[in-house]
């Protein structure tokens, strides 16, 4: 097997360089909002309908009231109680 060397200018490896660059970041702007959409599942964080050392998602950051005793959280999927809890309770501030 004969190797042939790359006949190949600085500028033009630059150049490549800064294109693969450019790519891979378009890439990520692409990818990363779809994976920052997904929740995760109930089970993941623990969730459970009842409240938690008088912790609830009524109080959390991260729930957002849909009706009187139901809504929805940020990171975790599903219809959430407002009196449950789960492990990524975080009080609003």
């Amino acid at each position: 097997m004969n190797v042939q060397p790359l006949d190949i200018s600085r500028r033009q490896a630059i150049v490549r360089s800064g294109q693969v660059a450019v790519r891979a970041a378009v890439a990520v702007m692409i990818v990363m909002p779809l994976a920052a959409r997904a929740k995760a599942a109930k089970s993941d964080f623990y969730y459970q309908e009842r409240p938690k050392d008088g912790k609830t998602c009524a109080t959390c950051r991260l729930f957002m009231m849909a009706d009187a005793s139901k809504g929805t959280c940020a990171i975790v999927d599903g219809e959430i109680s407002s009196s449950g809890w789960c492990m990524a309770y975080s009080p609003r501030g």
